[in-house]
């Protein structure tokens, strides 16, 4: 049995001084102020939530005091009331500034967070075409959500398991965090999704903390393997956060290295501070600590609503005023809020803090079901403001549904999308062949087919460049293999006959680009080798916000929609890091042209319109709407009517 003042449960201020070091990585992360691994902040708290929790537990079933009541009970007090008053914040502050199809989401997220499925929610809600991560204000709940999870079920294992001696406790656990390691590791590949949102995939970060505090006791005497072991910890976590990025697989086997990191720390100061306790129990870190909650709470629908209202991306200087508005926002939150329910000033009783807790998620799910049910409250918007919204959708939604609409069962058996007047007998003589990009343009390439007489398909899908020998890993995108896919494509160029192709692509996402030169090269090569001749069409001036939301927030505003633009000086900066890719191209290769649809678009005070004629170009951050794409006509026009009077001959 452990004794009352037994170190293993007294206050530790480097505890604190982790979360610190944790909630400040996210921050930056988040902010884009350096630290591109800081998100592993999220996992050294579940670490260090899987040690204090399971040391409470453990305390209190020693002495016979623990019950589930009363642990959640202490639960609630730690997580909801501060969490709930940013939920609240969010619905409110959605509700004068977010879109509808924006609103819509909130509340769904509201609900989801409610009923502790957030993570879950999430994991089905976002992905390649779904909105943008950056206008989603409750996503950062997904973690909470996999903590209360882990607070639901795991008790229930430590009581029942609460006989066995604490070797044997220890195997126990040390196996489940194994069993979720190994799926963890499993789904890295198959399923990133799965793998970042889920408990089960995640369980094994909070269990290296159980393991801690099961097998408490147990740091070696000697004081120079202590320094050494925290020492290294600290260095782990710091070194993750600078080396890993958002290309990383993670977790995963990558998320070994700060997880291991922070029980490092936390095993060597256990029977006492070592020179990185003391760090870490500096004042400054431990207030940072001690807010830290509140600081993750709000920073990132700070961020968010921050991001969405400023249009443009944050300066550096936006982005650290908005953090030091989050951490005074949080402080306040930490003395207000949290601080009085933690400590009974508020809600004193069991009764009146679950009481309290029912009523205001009621509330939440009302609100939440409402926004959802009546999608986003679209009669919040001026009409004029969210004509461009609904301008735009349909276009959205067609670009979505055939970028997916092709697979590789369906290239192999030359199941394309047909383009050119339906019905007529025809043998294709164009193909258009990219990604998501090459699918916007489909409709002006459909109507050019339609006016020369030419029939032609379209082979497309997202994220698949069209580029013989392309390899993609990224188990978030669950599509065919593009090797396959752009190899099936090109043996029906071959077998069919094709004598004109277009390639069109979002090239900019596609890196490292000497490779993609080499691959370009490549496929040029194979298709000058069968007669064709190539049209390369060039990336879109990429806005890199919702073209039609932003358009209706400056109605919305009262400013005309004419006012908001994509600079010309950093689309030409982009545009000249192409020439990795395209450099040469045209010297090589004389039966391949180069279009660049930038000289189709407006300039006005120095920046590209998104707007022509009164119709939205882009049907969100980068794709090009129908109108956007017929935008182009004076473009393709010459080489079709070229094309068409070669054919007649």
């Amino acid at each position: 049995m452990q004794k009352a003042d037994d170190p293993s449960i007294s206050y530790r201020a480097y505890i604190d001084g982790l979360r610190a070091i944790a909630v400040l990585g996210v921050l930056f992360f988040h902010a884009d102020l350096g630290f591109p691994g800081g998100y592993i902040g999220v996992d050294v708290f579940f670490v260090i939530s899987g040690y204090l929790i399971t040391k409470l537990i453990l305390r209190d079933l020693d002495t016979g005091k623990f019950s589930i009541p009363d642990f959640w009970e202490r639960r609630v007090r730690r997580i909801f009331p501060a969490l709930s008053v940013v939920v609240i914040a969010c619905l409110l502050a959605g509700w004068l500034v977010l879109m509808p199809v924006l609103y819509k989401s909130l509340g769904a997220s509201a609900i989801a967070q409610a009923l502790m499925v957030a993570n879950v929610y999430f994991r089905g809600n976002t992905g390649y075409f779904n909105q943008s991560v950056d206008a989603v204000p409750l996503l950062h709940t997904w973690s909470l959500a996999v903590e209360e999870q882990f607070y639901l079920f795991f008790p229930l294992l430590l009581m029942i398991l609460r006989k066995l001696p604490r070797p044997i406790l220890g195997r126990v656990v040390l196996m489940i965090g194994m069993l979720s390691f190994a799926l963890s590791v499993y789904f890295s590949y198959t399923d990133k999704a799965i793998n970042f949102y889920l408990l089960p995939t995640r369980a094994w970060e909070l269990l290296i903390g159980s393991y801690l505090a099961v097998r408490a006791g147990g740091r070696a005497s000697q004081r120079g393997l202590a320094e050494a072991v925290s020492w290294g910890g600290l260095s782990a976590i710091l070194l993750a956060s600078w080396a890993y990025d958002s290309t990383t697989r993670f977790p995963g086997a990558s998320a070994v290295l700060p997880c291991l990191g922070t029980a490092a720390i936390i095993w060597a100061n256990e029977r006492g501070p070592t020179l990185v306790g003391k760090l870490l129990s500096l004042r400054p870190l431990v207030f940072v600590g001690l807010i830290s909650y509140s600081l993750y709470l709000w920073h990132w629908p700070i961020l968010v609503f921050a991001k969405y209202w400023n249009i443009y991306p944050l300066s550096t200087l936006q982005s650290g005023l908005l953090l030091l508005a989050s951490i005074l926002i949080a402080v306040l939150s930490w003395r207000f809020i949290e601080t009085p329910f933690r400590k009974r000033s508020i809600c004193r009783t069991r009764a009146r803090i679950f009481s309290f807790s029912a009523v205001v998620t009621v509330l939440i799910l009302g609100a939440g079901a409402a926004i959802r049910w009546s999608n986003g409250v679209p009669s919040r918007i001026p009409a004029a403001a969210l004509r461009h919204v609904e301008q735009s959708k349909d276009d959205y939604a067609e670009v979505q549904k055939m970028s997916y609409q092709v697979g590789l069962k369906e290239a192999v058996s030359q199941n394309f999308i047909p383009l050119g007047t339906p019905g007529i007998q025809q043998a294709p003589r164009i193909l258009l062949w990219g990604d998501s990009h090459a699918v916007s343009i489909i409709p002006l390439i459909n109507d050019l087919c339609e006016k020369y007489q030419l029939q032609g398909v379209a082979a497309v899908h997202a994220s698949t460049p069209p580029l013989l020998g392309y390899h993609r890993e990224d188990p978030n995108l669950k599509m065919m293999d593009p090797e396959a896919f752009n190899q099936a494509v090109f043996e029906y160029i071959l077998t069919s006959h094709i004598d004109h192709v277009v390639l069109a692509a979002k090239w900019q996402n596609y890196s490292p680009g000497e490779l993609i030169h080499q691959q370009l090269i490549q496929t040029l090569k194979a298709l000058e080798a069968t007669g064709a001749d190539i049209w390369i069409v060039r990336q879109v001036p990429k806005p890199a916000w919702n073209v039609p939301w932003t358009i209706a927030q400056e109605v919305k505003r009262g400013h005309a929609p004419e006012s908001v633009g994509i600079p010309r000086t950093g689309h030409l900066r982009k545009q000249h890091l192409e020439e990795v890719i395209f450099g040469n191209i045209l010297t090589t290769f004389p039966k391949t042209t180069i279009l660049d649809p930038t000289e189709c678009f407006d300039v006005q005070n120095d920046q590209y319109a998104v707007i022509h004629q009164g119709e939205v170009l882009f049907c969100d951050d980068s794709h090009l709407s129908r109108a956007g794409a017929k935008m182009l006509t004076p473009l393709f026009d010459p080489l079709f009517r070229k094309a068409a009077a070669v054919d007649s001959h």
